[in-house]
């Protein structure tokens, strides 16, 4: 369903001394935060997901108003439709990878068919075996699974392939690309160039709390031609 997605996120926030201060204006499709660590990009995630507030701001996505500082709004994180997937996949040890799954459908009243999605991710032949069975390629495809299976708004990825090998890491990210058709924000943040390159259709590159440039693959080329000599 095609819900002409733009997010819009004007945030300033202070942390002892560090502070972030960024407007991002964002379309449906992959969004890729690119900077060091500590330059901000969790936060950044924290406050679109609701777990953090900022100082001052606000976020406008799918004609909705999540925070607004000015006007005192803030929609708390379990109403925003909002996923997201963290570096360290998070799953429930005791659930299956079906259950872990469907413990996401019960936030959602629009959820994607769960065995067809489960089919395209690779995962079909493992639904019932515990986290402790499968491989941690696997675990992440669960997760990320996990997180789209709800149907969100927006899709956050926080540092989603820096546990995992090279190979298993690139399988997943050509999965990503190839099987999944994302008609809304899909944000990654990451401190390497090579796995923005692979799937930045738009790159905001970040230092210090501020957002100093946006680009696309081009850019990413450009900047780093030394380090993507494999393409």
């Amino acid at each position: 369903m095609e819900r002409g997605k733009l997010l819009h996120l004007r945030a300033e926030k202070k942390k002892g001394k560090f502070r972030l201060d960024i407007n991002l204006k964002m379309e449906k499709g992959f969004n890729i935060i690119l900077g060091p660590s500590g330059c901000g990009k969790t936060t950044t995630l924290r406050i679109i997901s609701g777990l953090e507030r900022a100082d001052r701001g606000f976020l406008y996505c799918c004609g909705r108003v999540l925070f607004d500082t000015e006007k005192n709004i803030f929609i708390p994180p379990q109403k925003r439709r909002v996923a997201l997937v963290f570096q360290d996949n998070n799953l429930l040890p005791h659930l299956t990878v079906r259950e872990n799954i469907e413990f996401a459908l019960k936030k959602s009243d629009n959820p994607l068919d769960l065995n067809r999605m489960a089919e395209k991710f690779g995962i079909k032949e493992i639904m019932n075996r515990f986290p402790h069975q499968i491989s941690g390629g696997e675990k992440q495809r669960v997760a990320l699974l996990r997180g789209i299976i709800s149907n969100p708004d927006i899709l956050l990825m926080d540092e989603p392939f820096s546990s995992l090998d090279f190979d298993t890491k690139y399988s997943i990210m050509r999965m990503l690309k190839e099987e999944t058709d994302f008609d809304i924000p899909v944000i990654i943040v990451t401190h390497d160039p090579v796995e923005a390159y692979f799937l930045g259709e738009r790159v905001f590159f970040m230092k210090d709390g501020r957002i100093t440039e946006e680009g696309n693959r081009e850019t990413i080329n450009k900047k780093f031609k030394d380090l993507l000599h494999f393409q």
